[in-house]
Formats: structure tokens, sequence, C-alpha cells
């Protein structure tokens, strides 16, 4: 170089992908370097002309830009660096960049950053159970929306009656929560779901079971308060299926079950040695408030598709709806909501709980386990409850739901009336003695916004599905074609908490359809955030595989992870590539 003969030209106008195959560029003199990053260099020039290398570089946000200018008679070597990872961006990172700064992220979110309840923000989601599949934990919820799916109109006040699909979502860390869709169940009414007898998929609950070597799941539901159907399925989130020849499992017809009120609510357990039980029922005939003997349990099939025996009564003080079942060592808690007569123990509307030496009863009163959440500032106010108590990584918890994120809601979307029975579901821990089989009560006030701890950091290095999310604002899913994606206009943002970058990442792989670009932050949403990635999005018939390398480097645990929307995208999966 110290001759002064030309050695190259590098031209945005001449390469238009420029800087996303490059990562930086380094002029040595006397044995030290000065760095540039290629991602923000307009141009580079090394000319023989004036023995001049000249570096025109961004200065200030691309619209000023200045030159270091260097005698070529004093370079010793220019090393331009060139990452393994590839890109499928058609544009410059400084075009994209331009188109990425221009646009305004969404505003708060109904979820604020920082809060784990509800647990989701961006959806409704009601009647939770819970059940733990490996290292997972899966939450099955009643459907809960705002428009009616066949005409597009709010929903009537406190009307269940489009609700025919399973809101599926899990979870390993208990605050990054992947959204598996609502799924079809129910088959009538405008339903496209595989049970064609049934009009409404009510309060799932679900197990799973090996069954002749093969790990089969079961997901149990009520077509409103008429009875109780089954589907299967080959994993944890689906799709369904309806048992060949089956229709309801448990009807009017069925022993013991014609006088029950309301034949809902169903809970299962898979016992320790394999065998598996169905609880269910409620509703208060006139007079019977105290005593309403609408509760029954019964044995399940070894197929878990059919029922061993008549369904046995149980006779919970109070009753109004809401069955749940856990074993806790030699005991059998069944749990359940009480129901509106004014009364010192259980209360009001309060979740209490019984205990038997068998699966199948007689259980014995034993008082209140968690009270209303009406009681809590924040939960939104009105309405009964419904519960789950799950085990998870050894502690327990429950679930439950509240009207949290329908009265933050209501503040923006004038469709949103006070009576409408939109809810979330909701997480804390409960104290249960597994020595005595004793749930130590959970008053309203011990519960809040705050939620549940996270279990563990989040990996980003594996094949995320798109809706995976703590907390977002503008996105919405859709469940299509047995998958789930996140559906995202310019602006929408969904952010990670505690996302461990480890050693560093070098890369950004997504699968997405739509035309725009996807965003990735640190700090903030959209252009307040420090850009990682800018994937270009240009596939609006099918899904496209995108990967692009990192505009800077990037390690370490990032407390807030951010994805930006500029355009209209689909975002089937992404991940990060490992340094």
């Amino acid at each position: 170089m110290k001759n002064g003969t030309i050695l190259f030209v590098l031209m945005m106008a001449a390469l238009p992908v420029y800087g996303q195959g490059y990562r930086s560029m380094s002029v040595w003199r006397d044995g030290k370097a000065t760095e540039y990053s290629l991602l923000t260099l307009d141009s580079v020039e090394v000319a023989a002309g004036n023995g001049k290398a000249v570096v025109h570089y961004e200065k200030r946000g691309y619209t000023k830009l200045a030159a270091d200018s260097v005698a070529l008679a004093d370079v010793d070597s220019i090393t331009v660096s060139v990452p393994d990872v590839n890109s499928t961006n058609k544009r410059s990172v400084k075009e994209l960049t331009l188109e990425f700064r221009s646009i305004t992220a969404m505003g708060s979110p109904y979820k604020k950053i920082g809060n784990h309840n509800p647990l989701m923000g961006h959806k409704f989601g009601a009647d939770p159970f819970g059940m733990v599949v490996g290292d997972r934990l899966y939450v099955y919820m009643t459907d809960d929306h705002i428009y009616n799916s066949s005409t597009g109109r709010p929903v009537p006040d406190s009307d269940y009656g489009d609700c025919k699909n399973v809101s599926i979502i899990s979870t390993d860390d208990l605050v990054n929560w992947t959204d598996h869709g609502a799924q079809p169940v129910a088959g009538l009414g405008g339903g496209t779901g595989p049970a064609k007898w049934a009009n409404n998929m009510w309060a799932p609950c679900a197990a799973h079971k090996t069954i002749n070597g093969q790990e089969k799941f079961f997901l149990y539901f009520a077509d409103n308060a008429n009875g109780i159907g089954v589907l299967t399925a080959d994993t944890p989130y689906g799709p369904w299926k309806q048992p060949s020849g089956m229709n309801q499992l448990i009807s009017r017809n069925t022993p013991n079950c014609g006088n029950v009120t309301w034949l809902f609510d169903p809970a299962v357990l898979v016992d320790n040695d394999g065998n598996a039980y169905l609880y269910f029922g409620g509703g208060v005939p006139q007079g019977k408030d105290a005593d309403p003997g609408t509760a029954r349990c019964v044995q399940l099939g070894d197929d878990m598709i059919s029922i061993k025996g008549t369904p046995v009564a149980i006779n919970p003080p109070y009753l109004f709806e809401d069955a749940g079942i856990n074993r806790v060592g030699s005991k059998y808690l069944y749990s359940y909501c009480s129901n509106w007569a004014q009364n010192a123990d259980p209360g009001v509307a309060n979740i209490a709980y019984m205990e038997s030496d068998s699966p199948l009863g007689p259980f014995t009163y034993v008082g209140r386990c968690f009270d209303n959440p009406v009681g809590a500032s924040w939960s939104g106010g009105g309405g009964n409850n419904h519960h789950s108590i799950v085990k998870y990584k050894g502690k327990y918890y429950i679930l439950y739901h509240n009207r949290a994120l329908k009265s933050a809601m209501m503040k923006e979307n004038k469709d949103i009336t006070g009576g409408m029975e939109v809810r979330s579901t909701c997480m804390n821990t409960i104290s249960v003695n597994e020595s005595t089989g004793r749930i130590s009560n959970l008053s309203s006030s011990s519960i809040s916004e705050s939620g549940v701890n996270q279990l563990k950091d989040f990996d980003p290095y594996g094949v995320i599905p798109g809706a995976t999310m703590a907390w977002s604002k503008g996105v919405t899913t859709k469940y299509a074609d047995s998958k789930c994606t996140a559906e995202m206009k310019t602006g929408a943002w969904m952010c990670l908490s505690n996302v461990n970058l480890g050693t560093g990442a070098k890369g950004f792989r997504a699968r997405a359809k739509g035309k725009g670009i996807i965003a990735v932050t640190i700090g903030f949403a959209g252009p307040n955030g420090t850009a990682l990635a800018l994937a270009e999005v240009d596939s609006q018939s099918g899904y496209a595989d995108l990967e692009v390398p990192l505009l800077k480097t990037a390690s370490g645990l990032q407390t807030e992870f951010y994805i930006t929307a500029v355009g209209d995208i689909s975002l089937e999966s992404w991940s990060l590539i490992k340094e």
C-alpha cells in the first residue's frame, strides 16, 4: 500500500446490499487499527490519485457524513471482516434503517412491563386448567373474546354462546408464554371443530397417559351446561380429534347425572397407579344453597374416553361450580367455587376444598383456600371465580381468572362494556402442606399484578414459536394449519423477559410472511431501542425463511428483548444464531 497503487473502491450505489455481507473494516497504521462498522458506512474509497485513503462514514443519523483521510504511505493494510451469516435482505441496511427510524412504536401495553399478571396481555382466556408435560406447563382456557366470530360484532354482555374453541398457552419459566392458539373444538352453530355434536367449548381440562406404548393427550370440555366431551391428540397442543364413533362422554342419560343442574366444569386426575378420574357438575337447585348436591365423580376407562361404573355424588357445602382435583401425599383434594348464598364459611364465591382418602370419596369439607380476587384492587372487579391448582418444578401455583385486562382495555376500546364477560387468566403461588394435605388460604390482598417470579432465563437459540411473549401491544395471534402465528402491523411489538444471549449472538433467523421489516431491539420497542437486527420480509404468498447478521455485537442478559413490526408481518418462528 505504501507505493500508492489503487487498492479498491466500495460504493453504496455499486453494492445495493452493502453492509449486509460485511461486518467491519480495520485500517492499520503502525501496528494499531482504526475500526469502522460497514453497516453504517456510506462509502469507502482507496485511491492513488491523491495519495489518500478516504473513509466516508455515518456521523449523525444518516444526515451528516464525515470523512477520515489517511495518507496511503502511512497505511500498513486494510482488513475487511466478513461474517459467516448470510443475508436474505434485498435492500441495504441503510435503507432498512431509514424506514425503521420513520415509524413510531405503539404505546403502553395493557399488561404493564414488569407485571406477570394476567398471563396474557394480547387476548383473553378464562376457566384455566394447568397440566405439566415434561419441562413445560400448559394452560387450557375458555376462549373469551370481544367480537363474534361469525358477525364480527361485539359479543353481547355475559354471552358465552360464541365460545367454541379451546385456548392453549405454555411456558417453561412462568413469564414468557407461547400462545398455541384458539383451536376449534365445537362443531355446531358455526363452530368448525371436530366435536360435531357440540355447540360450545367451556371450561376445559386435559390429561396425558401412555397407552399401548404411545403418549396420548386428552381434552375434556363442557358443551354449555349439557354434558362433557373428550377429544384426543398426539401433542399437548393438538390438533384435536373426536374419537371414532363417540359423542358425549357424560350426558343427561348417564346414570345419576340426569338431575345435575349444570353438567359442566370437568377436572381430571391421573393417579399414581395410572387409573384416571373425572370430576364435574355444578348449579344450585331451588332452596338447596347449603347443600346443592350437584357435583359428581367417576373413574375413567383405561382408554381415557369411557367411564367405569356409575358417577357418584360429592356434596360440597355451598357449591356453585368449578371442579378441581389434586392428589397431595395420600390425600385427594377436591376444590370448587362457592355460591352466592350468605354464609360464614366458605363465604361468597370463594374457592373451598374437601379431602378424601379415596379418589371417589367420601369427601369431607376442610375449608376455603382462595378468596375471590374481586377483593384485589387491580382485578377489574365482578364475577365468580374458576381455578386450578398445579405443582410445577417443586412449587404449587393457583391459576384463576379476573377482569384486569378488560378493565385496562376498556379505556381504549369502546366496544367493551362493563357487563361483557371477557376474563383473563392469572397465577400466584399457593401454600400446600404435603405432609398434612392442607392448603393455606390465599387472601385477595396477597395477590397482585406482579404475579409469580420468572424461574429461569429465556434461551433465544432454539426455534422460538412466533407467538411467544411476556408483554405486547398491537399483537394478535392466529391459529391455522395446526400452527399459531403472531400477527403484527406497523408499530406493533412484543417483548420477552430476561433473554440470555450468553457469550454473544451473531445473527437472527425467522420464518415469516408479509411485506415489511422485523426489527429486533433491546431496551425499548421500535426506534427508541438499540437495534440488533433488521430482517426484510417480502413474501406475501407464503412463509419464507429469513437470515441476517446482527447489526452489532450483543451478549449477556437482556431484561427486555423486543420484536417490532414495520408493515404487515405474520411471524411463525424465530431464533438467534450463536457467535
